[in-house]
């Protein structure tokens, strides 16, 4: 599956209390999957490793196993909010355009998004829209890295989220044409213990897990927090009558952070404006203003709760803009 993500900034007044009005919450190891995936590979052998049994279907072993190739932006263009986009796209605000392609998966279906910051009456304005309300679920996200970040400033981010297991996102190759970097998703953990040692230079040990590795090679939690997540879905009419379904997340972190995204899936690239257009329509219809943007709850976190490890990601990542 691929990924254009449109995201949108927040005002000062919507990302929440204050760092010295709230308490960190606290750094709690999240419960580790009990079994490692096999290697993408074997790919017969997937569904019984990943739990998910005979009853599996092709798309769940397929989402259980695929490295998703992203794109983000060209941190030699747009300043501080430029290179910002580029430090991951899944954390950093993007501009609007940013493409996440999909790679070698030909036939996977692309993602348009639009990042906002809701507001009280967001999901009363959705019930007005005609909205429904698909379920409420609450989940822990933690980010493991060494004590100098050596993942982070090398642009490799590895969480590990409640119930969903371990997920490692890297950058593409240095040879990537055009104003886009690549970024692949890693989520089968011997795919990701290979990439660890390689990335950190430790040799790849013989057996064993995420969870396994993370004392040898000296990695630590460095950000944990819930999140609270609403998921709506709505058929919006665009200008041309096409009816498009839509879906709207709505996440509230536990540190006081709010984010939500407009979100639809398409075919083909060909079929990208026009969704915009149906994102860009909500968007307006929710009351969210055409400027603004968001950034991802990590990033947030970092600069109200470890503020030196902010300002040392933005010193790293600040130098790139120089030719």
């Amino acid at each position: 599956m691929a990924w254009w993500w449109y995201s949108v900034l927040p005002s000062a007044a919507n990302l929440g209390p204050s760092p010295a009005s709230i308490t960190p919450p606290p750094a709690c190891l999240p419960a580790y999957p009990p079994n490692p995936k096999w290697v993408l590979d074997q790919v017969p052998n997937l569904a019984a490793s990943s739990g998910m049994g005979s009853r599996a279907t092709d798309g769940e072993r397929r989402e259980d196993t695929k490295e998703k190739a992203r794109h983000c932006q060209d941190p030699k263009e747009g300043g501080w909010r430029g290179w910002q986009s580029c430090l991951a796209p899944s954390q950093f605000p993007a501009k609007d355009g940013q493409i996440l392609s999909p790679g070698s998966m030909a036939q996977g279906l692309i993602e348009v998004e639009r990042k906002f910051v809701p507001g009280p009456g967001t999901e009363e304005r959705l019930q007005e829209l005609g909205g429904t309300l698909e379920h409420r679920v609450t989940f822990r996200d933690s980010y493991y890295d060494t004590p100098e970040l050596s993942l982070m400033r090398a642009d490799y981010w590895l969480r590990q989220r409640e119930g969903s297991g371990w997920e490692l996102k890297c950058p593409g190759a240095a040879s990537v044409s055009g104003p886009h970097t690549e970024y692949t998703e890693l989520t089968a953990e011997p795919s990701i213990v290979v990439q660890l040692c390689e990335v950190l230079g430790a040799v790849v040990p013989g057996a064993g897990g995420v969870a396994a590795v993370l004392g040898p090679l000296g990695l630590q939690l460095v950000a944990s927090f819930v999140t609270k997540r609403s998921a709506w879905k709505l058929v919006l009419s665009g200008a041309d009558g096409e009816e498009r379904l839509l879906r709207v997340d709505l996440d509230t972190a536990d540190f006081g952070y709010a984010v939500g995204e407009v979100e639809a899936l398409v075919d083909k690239e060909a079929e990208v404006p026009a969704a915009l257009e149906k994102i860009h329509h909500l968007s307006s219809l929710l009351g969210v203003l055409a400027q603004e943007k968001a950034p991802a709850k990590l990033i947030v976190y970092l600069q109200r709760f470890r503020p030196q490890d902010y300002q040392r990601l933005l010193e790293v990542y600040g130098s790139k803009e120089q030719p």
